[in-house]
């Protein structure tokens, strides 16, 4: 059984039994990983866009409810509930339509370098998370992975290998219970010549 990993946040002091050579050399990592230039960007979203139209839909009819308490079981097209029907209209625009970015709560950024493939993430400052939040600036959160290579993988393997280490994230602090969107990386990979890519990004 695979050891479970950690997400490791090397802008955060590290333990004191750490010996100071291996705790400078993270220290260097994080530092300039924010400088390296990303071969790939994964958005992290709070929830999927089903889950997050399931909870709008629940908090809209509440709120139509509180309005008008016959709700959903009127004539909303009629000209008696124009202002109702503005309300529907408008509730999704103003919270987070269209899903697309605006209910991105983080990115993880995949890097290249020498033997190895890396992750850094990004989230935003906000302590707590909702389907407004967007407002909130994003935030360097250090390394989250870093997947050695022994440079006779094939691209499909190494692609495999990245999406083993995006499925165990899934199951830790802090990206347990968000959606990782890899529609885009899952569509692009398998044409990229990943050994050349690593080892020109060296």
């Amino acid at each position: 059984m695979r050891r479970k990993r950690r997400i490791i946040v090397w802008n955060k002091e590290l333990p004191s039994a750490v010996p100071p050579t291996v705790s400078e050399a993270r220290w260097r990592i994080n530092s300039t990983m924010q400088m390296w230039e990303p071969i790939f960007e994964i958005a992290v979203y709070r929830k999927s866009q089903r889950e997050l139209e399931t909870e709008c839909d629940a908090a809209l009819e509440k709120y139509l409810r509180s309005l008008e308490p016959q709700y959903p079981f009127i004539e909303i097209d009629s000209a008696k509930y124009q202002g109702l029907r503005f309300i529907r209209e408008q509730f999704w625009k103003e919270h987070g339509a269209p899903y697309p970015y605006n209910q991105v709560i983080g990115w993880v950024v995949l890097y290249a370098k020498r033997d190895q493939i890396l992750a850094g993430y990004y989230k935003i400052g906000a302590k707590r998370l909702t389907r407004n939040c967007r407002r909130h600036r994003f935030q360097w959160q250090g390394k989250c992975f870093a997947h050695p290579l022994a440079g006779n993988e094939t691209s499909k393997e190494i692609v495999a290998d990245i999406v083993e280490e995006l499925r165990l994230l899934t199951a830790e602090s802090p990206f347990k219970g968000r959606y990782l969107d890899t529609r885009a990386f899952m569509r692009v990979a398998p044409y990229i010549n990943w050994r050349r890519l690593i080892r020109e990004s060296s």
